[in-house]
């Protein structure tokens, strides 16, 4: 539950200020009206994030112990003292002070931080239905599946970005100190004789020398423009995130990364026995698209409309057939959780696979056409040395 800190004027009229916990503003005010106070301001007190590895790693402890037939608080307690993450074992006895008080799970997890709207949402509906282990189960191998994906991710994206920076540092390298060497050598009055290639080469190193540094700080300025424009902008976001999904290669793989998250989370929060409707509410913030966010919202009204599922899943713009052809499937068979997560593996599969291809391509690609600068830097100083040798 929020907790907001507000000023208030009391029937003595004198004012005062404090923290309380509701659900919304206007529950706010209600308290505070039966405590005889007015509302003056109020403002949601900032939660704490909680870093996903703390997350995934206190999941992963907990798990095994209540499965294995443990009292929560007695879980919590055997979590704080021995967990080897001290992160991990301080949010366990957070955790455990609120059960000793008589409060719920969800409760003393809304208390310690910020964690994501599955994990709440699950462990909710494992208290109302006496399956805490079991919610606690599924929580453990999504999170599981969510940290391999992730290392995935970087461990296919880290070897381009290194061999990127390091040959644009080695250009640079040989524009500042190797360039001007050769330049000295030859005389000014040979300059026009030189090789067009050489000549460009030189004005290129004289440019870096002496506005190297402006151009990196316009080039930091301009991308810090533009993203604040698009973050601050709803035109310019929409037409970002128009672009994102229509780039060949990279907008199919952004949207099969995305139906991959929201069947993963679908499948399960439907399998944990949450509502349709309520699932696909809590999903919604997994997609990072603009354009795919305002089709989850138009899906969630058709849904309420009583519109069928197909037909209001279809409002989600940039989803792969596999997806709708899944649900289509799980909205006649009556299983659409267990559709919804065979079609998450096959996109996961199939992510993974377009990802290595897409790397495959890539790092090639960056070794030509760095090492075709590099090469022309080194060519246009030989075309150069044997000008000279042959002006001798």
């Amino acid at each position: 539950m929020p907790e907001f800190d507000y000023k208030a004027i009391g029937r003595n009229g004198f004012e005062v200020s404090g923290s309380e916990q509701a659900t919304s503003l206007e529950a706010l005010t209600a308290s505070l009206h039966r405590q005889q106070l007015a509302l003056l301001e109020a403002s949601p007190r900032k939660v704490r994030a909680i870093p996903f590895a703390t997350v995934f790693a206190f999941v992963s402890e907990l798990s095994p112990l209540l499965n294995s037939g443990l009292p929560l608080e007695r879980a919590l307690q055997i979590v704080g003292e021995d967990s080897r993450n001290a992160q991990v074992g301080s949010l366990a006895e957070r955790l455990r002070v609120v059960i000793k008080r008589g409060g719920s799970f969800s409760e003393a997890l809304e208390q310690a931080g910020q964690f994501d709207s599955l994990m709440l949402s699950l462990v909710r509906v494992g208290e109302a239905s006496g399956e805490l282990p079991k919610v606690l189960g599924i929580l453990e191998g999504h999170y599981q599946d969510v940290r391999q994906t992730r290392n995935d991710l970087l461990a296919a994206l880290t070897y381009p970005a290194i061999l990127a920076i390091v040959s644009l540092l080695s250009i640079i390298g040989l524009a500042l100190f190797v360039v001007p060497v050769f330049k000295d050598i030859f005389a000014e009055d040979s300059a026009p004789t030189l090789p067009l290639g050489t000549r460009i080469l030189f004005a290129f190193s004289d440019f870096v020398i002496s506005y190297g540094w402006l151009a990196g700080l316009s080039l930091a300025l301009t991308l810090a423009i533009v993203t604040t424009l698009v973050k601050r902008h709803d035109a310019s976001q929409l037409l970002w995130s128009r672009l994102k999904l229509a780039i060949p290669l990279l907008g199919e793989l952004q949207s099969k990364f995305a139906a991959y998250k929201l069947a993963r989370a679908l499948s399960i929060m439907l399998s944990g026995g949450l509502p349709l409707v309520q699932s696909v509410e809590i999903a919604g913030p997994m997609l990072t698209n603009r354009i795919q966010r305002e089709g989850i919202e138009e899906c969630i009204r058709a849904l309420r409309k009583g519109e069928p599922i197909p037909q209001a899943i279809n409002r989600i713009p940039a989803m792969p057939a596999q997806f709708h052809r899944y649900v289509k499937l799980g909205n006649e068979t009556g299983n659409m959780g267990q559709s919804l997560g065979r079609v998450a593996d096959m996109l996961q599969a199939d992510f993974r696979s377009r990802l290595k291809s897409l790397v495959a391509i890539l790092d090639p690609l960056i070794i030509i056409t760095m090492g075709g600068v590099v090469g022309f830097m080194v060519i246009s100083i030989l075309m150069a040395v044997l000008n000279l040798s042959d002006v001798r």
